[in-house]
């Protein structure tokens, strides 16, 4: 079988693989790792969207003559399934009497499977039904999430003045728990959570523009550091004020910063820096 990426016929060898299952299995794997999805897939002729996708996918490899597959860079697809998300919710605003309507088509697009996938809060905040108050908050997180996925680099380097600021008040924690100055100590809390669903949302959106393989050393940071963010959330909790200044100023505030310098070094040259 002759397997064709993007244009180029593909160096694969197929070892334990007997059906075009495991195939597309692995190879989804692989450009997922890659910040790519599958977007186009050709079997001998037949696209597969048109066809018996279970036929399609039992079907064993000495069977079939040419698998094509085209990809799309995951921030593409986002950021399209955000803008179908927009449109909806606008629709829905101006549809009176039909915004039922409006919302089931909505729930039946591909577009809402893929956020579904993909995006475990926007899909959590919709999962109620469309309401006027759901609407606002989702336009907003929507139009947010879609400059991200339109514009991933510029984003991301835009984030290291919010960094600098949330990791110099978490560096001023143990103070402020101290001192009894619980306000502040609070906000910096909750500006580090933004910053940092924010930062686990970049991620997928960037793994494209990183040459080397993205999975390669950065399942090691973030494994670390989520490990002393449990630590540190536990500590807060139980008013540990001690702990939880003590971790906030020697664990977190230097992990994050090492991740996103570990990053940033990689993004430089698809920017241009």
């Amino acid at each position: 079988m002759v397997t064709i990426i993007d244009g180029s016929v593909a160096d694969i060898k197929f070892e334990s693989e007997k059906t075009l299952g495991d195939v597309l299995s692995g190879i989804e794997k692989w450009t997922d790792e890659s910040g790519f999805c599958l977007s186009r897939i050709n079997v001998d002729g037949a696209e597969a969207e048109t066809g018996d996708m279970g036929v399609l996918f039992n079907a064993e490899i000495k069977d079939t003559k040419t698998l094509l597959i085209e990809t799309t860079p995951f921030a593409v697809l986002y950021g399209e399934a955000l803008n179908e998300l927009k449109r909806a919710l606008s629709a829905w605003r101006q549809a009176g009497n039909d915004r039922h309507h409006v919302e089931e088509l909505w729930r039946k697009s591909p577009a809402a499977a893929f956020i579904a996938a993909h995006d475990k809060i926007l899909s959590r905040a919709l999962r109620a039904g469309f309401s006027d108050e759901t609407v606002k908050d989702v336009l907003d997180m929507a139009t947010e999430r879609e400059l991200e996925a339109r514009q991933p680099l510029p984003v991301f380097f835009a984030m290291e003045g919010e960094l600098n600021e949330d990791v110099a008040r978490l560096e001023d924690l143990p103070l402020d728990l101290q001192t009894g100055n619980d306000g502040r100590a609070a906000e910096t809390i909750q500006k580090f959570s933004g910053f940092m669903q924010k930062m686990l949302r970049m991620f997928p959106l960037l793994k494209y523009a990183i040459q080397e393989n993205p999975e390669t050393g950065y399942p090691v940071l973030f494994e670390e550091f989520k490990s002393a963010l449990k630590e540190f959330l536990a500590a807060y909790e139980n008013k540990d004020m001690v702990l939880s200044g003590d971790l906030a100023e020697y664990e977190i505030a230097p992990r994050i910063k090492n991740i996103y310098t570990a990053l940033k070094e990689k993004l430089s040259p698809a920017a241009g820096v």
